[in-house]
C-alpha cells in the first residue's frame, strides 16, 4: 500500500520540500510518520505535489516479492520525476529507505544508480541530517550507500517527532521492533533485527498523547505484539501492558494486531475477550494447519494444537472476532496438505481471511529447499479457492447480522447521506467498511462512536442505518 504523506508548510515557507511515499504495512507507517516529524521539527517542508518538491523520499518494504516490485515501480517512478527535474534545471533527489534498502542497498544502487541515497532503518531518526547535507552539496553521480553494517537497533519512542499521518479516528503504535522467532520463510528477522520492546511507561505515554489528540482508536502493533516484554529487565508481558492501558479514562478502542499463537496465553485471551477498551478482535496469522508444513515453517506449532488453540477460543469467546492468513505454495505442500487446508477454513469459519502465495526469500531457510516444490501457477491458484471459500463464508457471517445493532467508529463523510465506519471487527486498512446511510448528516459527525443497525450485507461490506428512536409508550 503506497501512502503519500503531508502536512502544512511551516509559516516561514522553508527552502526544502519533500514527498514522503510510505510503502508496506503499518509498521513501516509508523517509520514513515517518525521520519515526516523529524523533517518537519527541523524546517523542512512535506508536500504531496511532486512539482513542488525537491526529494522524493520512498520508504520502502521488501517482505515478499510484491512488495519488492511495488518499491521498484516507486523508484522509477521517481526516476522519471527527477529526470523531468532537469529538463526544469530543477536539481531534484532521491532517498531510498526502508526494508528494501535495509536489505539489498548495494544491489539496488547497482540497479538504479540515479537513486541519490540508500539509508537504513536505523537512519530514520538522522533524515533531516541527511536531506540537509544532500542539498548543500552537488549530486555525485554514485548512490551513497547509509546502511549500518550491524542489525539494527533503533526504536523510537513517546518523545521522537512524529506527524500522525492515518486519519483522526485511529493510530498505530509500536510496542516493539524486530522478531526473535526464526520463522523458515520470514526474511523480516534478517531485516529489523532482533526482539526490542519499549518500556510499559513509554507506551503509555504516547497512548495519552494519542488520546488528548482526539484518538478514537488504538492500534497497537510490533512484528509479534505477544513477544512483548519477553526481552526486558525485568520481563514484561503483553497482558500486564494492556492491564494499564485498559485503565485509561476515555471511549476508545484498542485493537491488538500481528499476535503470535505459539504465544497467546489464557491471561491475554481473557482480557481480550472481556476488556473495557481491547476490543475482543484477535489477528493471529497461523499460515497453514498441515502438520509437515508448520514443522518445515518453524512455526513452533502442531496440527492438533492450532486446532486445540483455535476451538478453545469459539468456545471460551464465542464473540470472538478472528483474522488469519494462510499462505499457499509453501514447498512440500502437496494437494493432500491442500486439502486438509481448505477443510479447516471451512470448520473454522474465520471472520477474516487473507491469503498470500509463497514467496521464495533469499536468505531465508525455506529459500534452500529443493524438493516438493509447488510451481508458481498452482500456489496462486489455491490461494484463489481458499480466497473464494472464505467469500462464502463472509457473506454467510454478514448476513447474520442483518437486524442486529452494532456499536461502530464513524469515520468520514463520502457523499450526501453516506458515511463510512468501522466495527469492532473491522481493523483499518485490511477489512471491510460499514456504511451508514442517514437521512440527514447532522446525526452523525466524524470521530465519534455510534450504535448502527444492520440493514444489508454483502460479502464483505455491510450497509447501516440509525435505529429508530423507539416511541414514547
Amino acid at each position: 500500500m503506497s501512502r503519500r504523506i503531508s502536512s502544512s508548510p511551516l509559516p516561514s515557507s522553508p527552502p526544502l520540500a519533500v514527498q514522503v511515499i510510505s510503502l508496506g504495512c503499518a509498521k513501516n507507517l509508523v517509520d514513515a510518520e517518525v521520519m515526516c516529524g523529524c523533517l518537519a521539527t527541523h524546517g523542512i517542508c512535506l508536500t504531496t505535489d511532486p512539482d513542488a518538491a525537491d526529494f522524493t523520499l520512498i520508504n520502502t518494504c521488501g517482505f515478499i516479492q510484491s512488495a519488492r516490485d511495488e518499491a521498484e515501480a516507486a523508484i522509477r517512478d521517481a526516476i522519471r520525476w527527477k529526470k523531468d527535474g532537469r529538463r526544469k534545471a530543477l536539481m531534484r533527489r532521491i532517498i531510498v529507505g526502508g526494508c528494501l534498502a535495509q536489505r539489498s542497498a548495494p544491489e539496488y544502487a547497482v540497479r538504479f544508480p540515479e537513486v541519490d541515497c540508500f539509508i537504513g532503518i536505523d537512519a530514520a531518526p538522522q533524515v533531516h541530517e541527511i536531506i540537509l547535507r544532500l542539498a548543500s552539496q552537488p549530486p555525485s553521480g554514485t548512490p551513497e550507500i547509509l546502511v549500518a553494517g550491524q542489525e539494527p537497533a533503533w526504536l523510537y519512542d513517546e518523545k521522537t517527532p512524529r506527524i500522525q499521518v492515518t486519519p483522526p479516528s485511529y493510530a498505530y503504535i509500536k510496542i516493539a521492533e524486530g522478531c526473535n522467532h526464526r520463522c523458515s520463510f520470514c526474511a523480516i528477522p534478517g531485516i529489523r533485527g532482533n526482539l526490542r520492546s519499549r518500556a510499559p511507561e513509554s507506551v503509555l505515554a504516547e497512548c495519552r498523547q494519542l488520546l488528548a489528540n482526539g484518538v478514537r482508536e488504538l492500534d497497537l502493533i510490533a512484528q509479534d505484539t505477544t513477544a512483548y516484554g519477553f526481552d526486558l529487565q525485568p520481563r514484561q508481558t503483553l497482558a500486564g501492558l494492556l492491564r494499564q492501558i485498559e485503565e485509561l479514562p476515555g471511549d476508545f478502542w484498542v485493537r491488538i494486531l500481528y499476535t503470535h499463537p505459539l504465544h497467546l496465553t489464557p491471561d491475554f485471551l481473557a482480557l481480550l475477550g472481556n476488556g473495557r477498551h481491547l476490543v475482543p478482535y484477535l489477528d493471529v496469522p497461523l499460515q497453514h494447519i498441515a502438520d509437515p508444513i508448520l514443522k518445515s515453517m518453524r512455526r513452533g506449532m502442531t496440527t492438533a494444537a492450532t486446532r486445540e488453540l483455535m476451538t478453545g477460543i469459539r468456545e471460551r469467546y464465542p464473540g470472538m472476532v478472528i483474522r488469519t492468513t494462510f499462505m499457499t505454495g509453501y514447498p512440500g505442500e502437496t494437494d493432500a496438505a491442500f486439502q486438509t487446508l481448505l477443510a479447516f477454513v471451512q470448520e473454522m469459519k474465520f471472520d477474516r481471511l487473507g491469503v498470500f502465495a509463497y514467496s521464495p526469500e533469499p536468505g531465508t531457510p525455506a529459500a534452500q529447499i529443493r524438493e516438493g516444490l509447488v510451481p508458481a501457477e498452482v500456489a496462486e491458484s489455491r490461494r484463489r479457492q481458499l480466497l473464494e471459500l472464505q467469500r462464502g463464508i463472509s457473506r454467510q457471517n454478514n448476513r447474520a447480522l442483518v437486524g442486529k445493532s452494532m456499536s461502530v467508529l464513524v469515520e468520514k463523510r463520502l457523499r450526501k447521506g453516506l458515511w463510512s465506519a468501522r466495527g469492532i471487527a473491522d481493523a483499518p486498512e485490511v477489512d471491510p467498511t460499514v456504511f451508514i446511510h442517514v437521512d440527514h448528516d447532522r446525526l452523525l459527525k466524524p470521530n465519534c462512536f455510534v450504535t448502527a443497525q444492520i440493514t444489508q450485507a454483502g460479502e464483505y461490506d455491510l450497509k447501516a442505518r440509525l435505529p429508530q428512536p423507539t416511541p414514547p409508550p
